[in-house]
């Protein structure tokens, strides 16, 4: 991203999450497109933390048709009960969005809501992929797109992180019904947040 593609993404999720004091987080490995991570602390209004890609949206997917876009960026919800001022946990999660961020880079294929992502987990690591799915808690469903330029608009996305036993379950009941699982109807239950530390690494 070129610094105004920079400062136009930051403002667009200091918009939509209705904050201004972000942290980066630069990548600590080399990556074919340069990609940090915002972090937003938890608040008032939406009292989770947000972690969410800058620069991935560089890589433009091969699609013929793109369902909603063929440039995405990713977000993480993460629990507030998770201490992300610890830089080892943090880096956790923002390991995992690099990995999601990767993907269709690597694998050169096109991902979108509904599709799910698998790498092979390290050694004792009970995270095996990601669910992508729309950002359902931002109520102003304007979060989803923002025009960096000319011929350029990013899709962001929610990478619901999927230890194996949900892998099995989003396998067995597929990417519609698990996206109810995450956001069930008339429920506020907090589905959708991560949280390693307390039921994803257990």
């Amino acid at each position: 991203m070129t610094q105004h593609e920079m400062d136009k993404w930051i403002k667009h999720c200091d918009t939509y999450f209705k904050q201004s004091d972000c942290m980066v987080l630069h990548p600590t490995v080399e990556m074919p497109t340069h990609t940090d991570i915002l972090i937003y602390a938890p608040t008032e209004e939406l009292p989770f933390w947000k972690l969410v890609t800058m620069g991935a949206s560089d890589y433009k997917m091969p699609v013929k048709k793109a369902q909603l876009g063929d440039r995405n960026e990713y977000v993480v919800f993460v629990d507030p009960k998770e201490d992300l001022e610890d830089h080892a946990l943090c880096q956790r999660y923002a390991a995992y969005l690099w990995e999601i961020a990767l993907y269709p880079v690597q694998t050169k294929t096109y991902i979108t809501y509904g599709h799910s992502v698998e790498w092979k987990p390290e050694e004792g690591e009970k995270i095996v992929g990601a669910f992508l799915e729309f950002p359902q808690i931002i109520p102003d469903t304007g979060v989803l797109r923002c025009k960096l330029g000319f011929m350029k608009t990013v899709i962001l996305l929610q990478a619901y992180l999927l230890n194996r036993e949900e892998n099995e379950r989003l396998l067995e009941i597929g990417p519609e019904q698990f996206s109810q699982y995450i956001y069930p109807d008339g429920d506020e239950d907090d589905h959708f947040l991560n949280c390693l530390c307390l039921n994803k690494s257990e």
